[in-house]
């Protein structure tokens, strides 16, 4: 799953590498937790080419038929192997997908006596990144008009598996467009290349959404060669 990461990037170099032409006044991020206003890119299929744009969407999916917002923390995650059949997700898949910009992700390690041990992961080669993600437009009983976004997750790469089954799908920048235009299908929804993914532990402080520092990304072991995050 994916239930917290991180998004510290300028605008500028997140402009640089998801084209879109707004300049959203964005702080730096460090622990990025749902129900949350959260960075996320779409195509604009009014304007000529199908050009790229920014937008703030909810995190946690509303879809359009709901009659409130209540559920939407339980919609962070879209399970890829059933997108296409759940009702929540099937009609966004099919015209209304999203890119959602991240650093780097967290995930809890399961540990003895049910303690948990919290490691921050990103790619070797890509420290600003992708994730898959599909967006709603949802209108309240009052007129108030959110959009919403879910994360597309699926079989964690062999190099992170120990850390938990599921991770964010990541798309590579060459499926940006073929994914947002709805060219790419399920078939681009696998883990990462286990090869260049990055991993370390970090503070326990994560866990609390109150913290929101930089020093939630510095590791509390210091990292193998292997598993440094850029």
């Amino acid at each position: 799953m994916c239930g917290r990461f991180s998004l510290t990037s300028p605008v500028e170099a997140m402009r640089r590498v998801f084209d879109f032409p707004e300049r959203p006044n964005l702080a730096a991020r460090y622990n990025i937790a749902p129900t949350t206003n959260i960075a996320a890119i779409r195509v604009d299929k009014n304007t000529a080419g199908e050009s790229r744009h920014y937008f703030p969407a909810h995190w946690g999916l509303i879809p359009s038929w709901a009659k409130s917002t209540e559920f939407s923390a339980k919609m962070i995650n879209a399970r890829s192997e059933t997108v296409t059949e759940k009702p929540a997700f099937r009609a966004a898949f099919k015209s209304r997908r999203c890119l959602i910009p991240a650093n780097g992700f967290y995930e809890w390690q399961k540990l003895s006596k049910g303690a948990k041990q919290p490691w921050l992961i990103g790619i070797e080669d890509m420290p600003l990144f992708a994730f898959a993600g599909l967006w709603e437009s949802w209108k309240s009983p009052d007129g108030e008009v959110i959009e919403s976004c879910t994360i597309l997750t699926t079989t964690a790469s062999e190099s992170i598996a120990f850390i938990h089954p599921r991770m964010p799908v990541i798309l590579e920048p060459s499926r940006f467009d073929p994914w947002l235009r709805g060219e790419a299908g399920t078939e681009v929804l696998k883990a990462f290349d286990a090869d260049r993914m990055t991993f370390y532990k970090v503070s326990s402080r994560v866990g609390n959404v109150r913290n929101d520092d930089a020093d939630l990304l510095k590791p509390v072991d210091p990292p193998p060669t292997q598993a440094r995050l850029l």
